[in-house]
């Protein structure tokens, strides 16, 4: 006797559902380039060594690059803009937590 599965397989054949385009845009991540990841990485590294002023020069680097670079679309730049934003929350919690006064954004 064989297994119910394999009857329902030479009796239909099952197909995955095509996704429309819309949706799947959606669904995948916005472009990220490799020199923000790196320099990401910098800034949690010195974050978690206390290094704060090397982690302050790191987050004005980048919102520099963020400025001037030309993306595809807006959704990559409303992306580029909220990692931002996270990383100066994250560097403002690190100073406030060593009881330094925060850093004045240029």
């Amino acid at each position: 006797m064989r297994p119910f599965g394999t009857l329902i397989d030479k009796t239909f054949k099952f197909r995955e559902p095509t996704i429309p385009g819309a949706r799947l845009e959606r669904v995948n991540p916005p472009v990220t380039h490799r020199l923000d990841e790196g320099i990401t990485d910098l800034f949690n590294h010195a974050c978690i060594i206390n290094d704060l002023e090397a982690a302050t020069d790191l987050v004005a680097l980048l919102e520099k690059w963020h400025a001037r670079r030309s993306y595809g679309d807006e959704q990559q730049r409303r992306v580029g803009g909220v990692h931002l934003k996270r990383m100066h929350g994250e560097l403002e919690r690190r100073h406030i937590m060593r009881g330094h006064a925060l850093p004045e954004r240029a």
